[in-house]
């Protein structure tokens, strides 16, 4: 079992992702978060990224230091609404959920030049890297799972 710090518990915006299946380097599973006592589930790669935003952006934190352009009616939504976070789990309970492939605990420090920055954990293998965007995360994510594939085969 991963030791995780007391300052990182203390930390609002901890994710842990589940990866349970993975199909072409897309991948599927579960994000558990501090604030649902159910997992949300994200059915592909985009769909994780957009469910993850969309914690950051309900708890303001961290908050963003662009607001992102898009087309059409989303960019009239650009006010965000700060929800009142109330836990609803504590942090080993959370920490406790595994993905099938691999699991990952995720602490995003910023979110600066429109993309994320922080820190990874792969849990499998209890190593940490911190990454300067979202691609990054997605890439040291990538290299876990080829790593996790070449030990099963």
């Amino acid at each position: 079992m991963i030791r995780i710090t007391q300052s990182k518990i203390s930390v609002p915006n901890l994710l842990n992702i589940c990866v349970d299946h993975v199909d072409q380097g897309d991948y599927s599973g579960k994000i558990w978060n501090l604030y649902e006592k159910t997992p949300v589930t994200y059915v592909n790669t985009m769909d994780m990224l957009r469910k993850m935003d969309l914690f950051f952006n309900r708890l303001d934190f961290p908050q963003e230091s662009t607001v992102c352009r898009s087309f059409g009616k989303a960019a009239e939504r650009g006010k965000k609404r700060q929800e009142e976070a109330v836990r609803q789990m504590e942090p080993s309970e959370m920490f406790r959920n595994k993905g099938e492939k691999a699991t990952f605990i995720i602490n995003v420090k910023y979110r600066q030049n429109a993309t994320w920055q922080g820190e990874v954990i792969w849990v499998d293998k209890k190593e940490t890297k911190f990454f300067r965007s979202a691609l990054e995360l997605l890439k040291l994510m990538d290299s876990a799972m080829d790593t996790q594939e070449m030990s099963e085969g």
